[in-house]
């Protein structure tokens, strides 16, 4: 990457005539048209939106941002226009506050929606959306955290009510874990997916508590404080291509990097309003190049850092604009190097592209 010196700033009652609704469905179906959407516009870019500016090499490109599922070709089903029409307006498809991010392999989007009690879910390549906004009969309150396992398998944590829900690939429910007696505020979490096991951070709890599939307890490991292994409200999750856990230690203002059995390996970050400091760090992620990323909501930018921590790029400012943040939170990045940004505040997902190189 680049010197320091040349970084850029920057449910519904029954219709009372069957025969009625499937009239309506169907005459909607046929002013549907039969052709499909539009692609999401996974190669759509703006190439002039780069950082850093030229002359200087670009790094990091944005491409475009999800605020409805339209933003990517999704249009609403036949099923939404009934349910709409008869309810006398349309089901919000709007995120609230954006929070958690992950990206399957299949190309599920996932996005939870603490502002809306919502677990978004954009099919980027089926060109189809859901919401998860229950578990059986109880609704999501809080839903922060989100993650999937190596089966297909979602995990999605609730801050208010202490437990982590998993549901199919077609969002049934399958179990749950936790509970008042095991989490105070779980959040953050991440799948390390050689050793099938989930990582949960309990922000309030000062901890991060490891489990098999099963929902088993492993270990934890943590504390108040600010020595090393110790945390001061620990959020956001990730881990590495060589398994190793990083923790953004939020209060602590600091990165701390663990190995799968919660062995200490390193730290940094201080608390400032520099660069390569941290003021309100939210999320974590990691590059397959091995730079880590953490995304500030008070600095409203995503920062970049080596494997030894040593700051080698930012991006991003305040605003409503394209690659502009209002209050950024989660990250998740795929095996392409997209950055998927949660901006929190601006009701979006904002997406951009490591082009690579150190």
């Amino acid at each position: 990457m680049v010197p320091p010196h040349r970084f850029f700033p920057g449910r519904f009652g029954r219709f009372p005539v069957l025969f009625s609704l499937l009239l309506l469905a169907w005459t909607l179906a046929l002013n549907a048209g039969c052709g499909k959407p539009s692609p999401p516009p996974a190669g759509v870019s703006t190439p002039s939106l780069v950082w850093p500016l030229p002359p200087e090499k670009p790094r990091i490109q944005y491409l475009y941002s999800i605020a409805v599922p339209e933003d990517i070709g999704i249009s609403a089903s036949v099923y939404e226009k009934v349910v709409g029409l008869l309810a006398g307006k349309k089901p919000s498809r709007q995120m609230v506050r954006p929070y958690g991010i992950h990206l399957s392999g299949g190309g599920i989007l996932s996005v939870t929606d603490p502002g809306m009690g919502t677990v978004h879910q954009f099919d980027m390549r089926n060109l189809r959306y859901h919401q998860i906004k229950r578990f059986g009969r109880k609704n999501l309150v809080s839903p922060i955290g989100v993650t999937m396992d190596e089966s297909g398998l979602l995990y999605v944590s609730d801050s208010i009510l202490r437990k982590i829900f998993v549901f199919g690939q077609k969002g049934e429910p399958v179990r749950e874990l936790g509970g008042e007696d095991r989490f105070i505020r779980p959040t953050g979490m991440a799948f390390h997916p050689s050793l099938n096991r989930l990582y949960v951070a309990d922000t309030l709890g000062q901890s991060i508590q490891a489990f098999d599939l099963g929902g088993n307890l492993l270990f934890g490991f943590g504390g108040r404080g600010n020595n090393e292994g110790e945390f001061n409200f620990p959020t956001s999750l990730s881990i590495d291509r060589n398994g190793n856990l990083y923790v953004n230690d939020s209060l602590n203002y600091r990165i701390q990097i663990f190995k799968p059995d919660g062995k200490f390996l390193a730290m940094f970050g201080r608390h400032g309003d520099g660069m390569g400091e941290f003021s309100n760090p939210k999320g974590v992620a990691l590059d397959t190049e091995g730079h880590i990323y953490v995304a500030d909501a008070l600095f409203d930018s995503v920062q970049i850092f080596s494997p030894k921590g040593e700051l080698l790029l930012f991006f991003g400012e305040a605003g409503r604009k394209a690659g502009e943040f209002w209050m950024p939170a989660s990250l998740f990045i795929d095996p392409t190097n997209r950055i998927f940004v949660a901006d929190s505040y601006n009701q979006r997902i904002q997406v951009f592209q490591f082009l690579g190189g150190h």
